[in-house]
């Protein structure tokens, strides 16, 4: 988070379990450094989802944030929880039509899963996520999209074709965040701040 280019940590059942402790113990500390945490529901029977998002919630309202499965079940629990004035993230959207519903049910984020289609040899997974912020656009929803980055050329990429928001995973933040060129056109000046510093 110290880099200021982050707004939140988000996280997915295997990230959770790979920490091997409480899952509220987890979320209390990253409130603690986190502007805001997602935390993803078990998909399960609505009113199941519903309990266990107030449990999370009540860890920190003002951070805390719910990132609910599409299934049929986690759209009426995406409608029930925007009604209450939660902003919610759609997980696990792997279509354009599925990305609609979502939408439809009140989500105000989209987590898309279109790297399922391109493992079937259906599209690519870019393919998949322009063409969900195609019908943004086209209809003028308040959505953002937030997408997986698998690369750090990728981020110049959706970044133009408007996508908004994207996380990558805390094993390339550091890869990441190291430009070669900025750090060698930056040494450049280093004889030069030699001779300012002498005077």
């Amino acid at each position: 988070m110290a880099y200021g280019v982050f707004q939140g940590v988000i996280t997915n059942p295997h990230v959770v379990a790979q920490e091997g402790r409480d899952r509220k113990a987890i979320f209390r500390d990253l409130c603690q450094i986190a502007p805001a945490a997602y935390y993803q529901l078990h998909a399960g029977e609505v009113d199941e989802m519903l309990k266990e998002a107030d449990e999370m919630m009540a860890i920190d309202p003002a951070k805390m944030r719910i990132k609910v499965p599409a299934t049929r079940n986690g759209l009426a629990v995406i409608r029930q929880l925007s009604e209450r004035g939660l902003p919610i993230m759609a997980t696990a959207v792997p279509t354009s039509t599925w990305m609609v519903l979502a939408v439809a049910a009140g989500a105000v984020a989209v987590a898309p899963y279109s790297g399922m289609l391109q493992r079937r040899h259906i599209i690519s997974k870019m393919e998949g996520v322009f063409a969900m912020q195609d019908i943004i656009d086209a209809q003028g929803y308040d959505v953002e999209i937030c997408t997986g980055i698998y690369d750090a050329t990728e981020i110049a990429v959706y970044a133009a074709y408007g996508i908004r928001s994207a996380f990558i995973w805390e094993k390339d933040v550091e890869t990441y965040l190291t430009q070669d060129l900025a750090d060698e056109a930056a040494a450049n000046f280093n004889g030069d701040w030699a001779q300012i510093d002498a005077y």
